[in-house]
């Protein structure tokens, strides 16, 4: 059974891809869910519109959002409680992505986390980082 991922807040656009807020804190994603069960890129994703639409889409990407500059890097959330950036790949524009708009992960076919070991790995080496 598809879970749910997030419910939008907001969104905007990042080239040919929406890039969704909320970010997610992966420990609470993760709670609910098999290890497994962690969205990796190209994932189907399941978008439930507030007027009772829905529609399919492509996980573009699922990650710690963070840059470089020179030979240090820099991410947005903290270690202790790391948040994911979800993007989803998409030629619409924010205003297609309505606030209240429910994300569920579809697991009709899902990757089992083959790409990633587990949430538990996933939280584990941030911890590391603390």
């Amino acid at each position: 059974m598809p879970y749910r991922v997030v419910t939008v807040a907001g969104s905007h656009q990042s080239g040919f891809r929406l890039q969704v807020e909320p970010d997610l804190p992966i420990k609470a994603l993760a709670a609910p869910v098999a290890d497994t069960d962690v969205p990796v890129r190209g994932d189907t994703l399941l978008l439930l519109f507030p007027d009772g639409r829905h529609r399919r889409a492509i996980l573009a990407d699922f990650a710690l959002e963070a840059w470089r500059d020179g030979s240090t890097y820099y991410c947005r959330s903290s270690p202790d409680n790391p948040e994911f950036t979800l993007v989803i790949g998409t030629d619409r524009a924010p205003q297609d992505l309505p606030p209240g708009t429910e994300i569920r992960l579809d697991d009709t076919a899902p990757t089992g986390g083959a790409r990633t070991n587990g949430w538990s790995q996933i939280i584990a080496r941030f911890e590391t980082l603390s």
